[in-house]
């Protein structure tokens, strides 16, 4: 019934004219950021046509320079930056959309997984069961993982990649922002100040070393963080973060609660230009966490 009632706001709310009114009305000297994880060329291509008729694509650079400066003036109008989480090994099949259609998008890397054979733990249990694995302490959780699942985070499966690999990023480098989105995804605001410490520090460090350049934007596993998450990132010298809790961003945005229009890797157009607003997403915390001000609320 939710999937029903979902598609049938998006429809109204591309087709009412809310879309537009929003893109051009509620966007001036904003920031709108999506977030995807791993899209196919097809679904992300049509999404790609609609954003770039409509939208001002810009770059984490291009973000960094406003939030450096506090200045939206000269904002292009309805600004868009395409982010990607995880960095899983498919997104490598996107590159010649980021060429044909001049987009530079941020991808945020899991540094342990990345350029091995390791697995995202998430994949090695039932889907039901992943919420109630994020809701774990998090040495509870991998001793759980490891025990029903005979996961371990450090496990190596050859031949099963599922994350980009040193000669794939490299080559999308010169048209891709990379970013970190800690070292083995853990829910951050289940780890201990030392493991947030290490998911933050350690595989920063890997990840500079992959791009041979410093990284200045991190994305929180899950859209999970505190203030003492934010201080161990200012500490290891980030300068913007991305949320998962939903909204535009402005002038006046916290640079490490950048907000987001959370989009569907599989959604239609219709789907994907009401999800733009970002309705839908504060409609969705709203039913299921009782949020009215688009903070995730949980896990």
């Amino acid at each position: 019934m939710f999937s029903f009632l979902y598609e049938l706001s998006c429809r109204l709310i591309r087709f009412s004219g809310l879309a537009s009114i929003d893109r051009l009305l509620f966007s001036k000297r904003m920031v709108t950021i999506v977030m995807y994880h791993n899209p196919t060329p097809f679904v992300f291509e049509r999404h790609m046509q609609y954003a770039v008729r409509n939208y001002q694509l810009i770059s984490m650079n291009e973000l960094l320079d406003l939030i450096r400066t506090g200045d939206f003036s000269n904002i292009k109008r309805s600004a868009l930056l395409i982010t990607f989480d995880d960095g899983w090994k498919e997104n490598f099949h996107l590159l010649p959309i980021f060429i044909k259609y001049g987009i530079r998008p941020v991808i945020f890397l899991v540094s342990g997984v990345v350029n091995t054979d390791r697995h995202f733990w998430w994949t090695h249990c039932e889907p039901e069961e992943i919420p109630h694995f994020k809701r774990l302490a998090n040495l509870k959780r991998k001793e759980t993982l490891y025990h029903k699942y005979k996961y371990h985070h450090i496990v190596e499966y050859p031949g099963q990649r599922q994350a980009l690999n040193r000669e794939e990023i490299h080559e999308m480098h010169p048209y891709v922002d990379f970013g970190y989105h800690s070292h083995f995804h853990p829910v951050l605001t289940s780890c201990s100040k030392e493991e947030k410490r290490s998911e933050i520090l350690e595989g920063k460090r890997i990840i500079e070393h992959l791009l041979g350049k410093k990284v200045s934007a991190f994305s929180y596993p899950n859209g999970n963080f505190d203030d003492e998450c934010i201080e161990l990132l200012k500490e290891a010298g980030f300068e913007l973060a991305r949320t998962t809790d939903a909204g535009k961003n402005h002038s006046k945005t916290n640079a490490f609660r950048l907000k987001v229009a959370g989009v569907s890797d599989k959604g239609s157009v219709t789907k994907f230009a009401a999800e733009l607003t970002g309705i839908p997403m504060f409609m969705q915390y709203f039913l299921y966490h009782g949020s009215i001000d688009g903070r995730k609320r949980g896990v």
